[in-house]
C-alpha cells in the first residue's frame, strides 16, 4: 500500500510539473525518519526547494533573453579605476527605485569608462528582483527602429521592446 501511495504521489508531482519536489521526495522522506521532522517542516522544505528551482530557472531564462554581451555585477565595478563615477548614485540606482518609479537611466560618456558594466549590473540586479530586461546598444536600437519604420512594422517593434 505504501509503495502504491508513493508512486501515486510521484505521478501527481510529475503532472503538476513539480519536478524538484518529485526528485527530492524519497530523500526527504528518509530525512524525516532520521531527523523526526514534522509534517509542516517536511512540506515547507519541499515547497521551498521547488520554489528555489523554479526561481533559478526563471532567472536563467531572463538572463538569456536580456541579451547581455557578458555577465557583470555592480559589486564587481572598480570605482577606483573610474573615480569620476559617484558611488552613492550607483548604489542608489542598484536599489532599483527608478524601476518602481517608472524612470529611465541613461549612462553617457566616452568609451571605456564603465557604462556597459554598470548597465549590465543594473540589469542583472533587476532580473534577480523579478524584472524582465532587454539590453540593447543605442545604435542598434536606432537601426532597428529605422528599419521597422521603413517597413511599416514600427508598432510591433515597439511592443517587442
Amino acid at each position: 500500500m505504501t509503495m502504491l501511495l508513493l508512486e501515486q504521489v510521484h505521478q501527481h508531482l510529475e503532472r503538476l510539473k513539480l519536478m524538484t519536489m518529485d526528485a527530492l521526495l524519497e530523500p526527504t522522506l528518509e530525512r524525516v525518519m532520521r531527523e523526526s521532522l514534522s509534517p509542516l517542516e517536511t512540506i515547507g522544505y519541499l515547497v521551498e526547494q521547488e520554489w528555489a528551482s523554479k526561481n533559478s530557472a526563471t532567472i536563467q531564462t531572463r538572463m538569456r533573453s536580456a541579451g547581455f554581451p557578458v555577465k557583470k555585477r555592480i559589486e564587481e565595478f572598480d570605482f577606483g579605476f573610474q573615480p569620476s563615477i559617484d558611488q552613492t548614485v550607483i548604489r542608489d540606482l542598484a536599489t532599483l527605485r527608478f524601476v518602481e518609479n517608472g524612470e529611465n537611466v541613461v549612462f553617457l560618456g566616452p568609451p571605456g569608462v564603465g557604462k556597459t558594466h554598470l548597465a549590465i549590473g543594473l540589469g542583472v540586479a533587476a532580473i534577480e528582483q523579478g524584472v524582465s530586461v532587454l539590453f540593447i546598444n543605442a545604435s542598434v536600437l536606432i537601426e532597428q527602429l529605422k528599419e521597422a519604420y521603413h517597413t511599416g512594422h514600427l508598432d510591433s517593434c515597439l511592443k517587442r521592446l
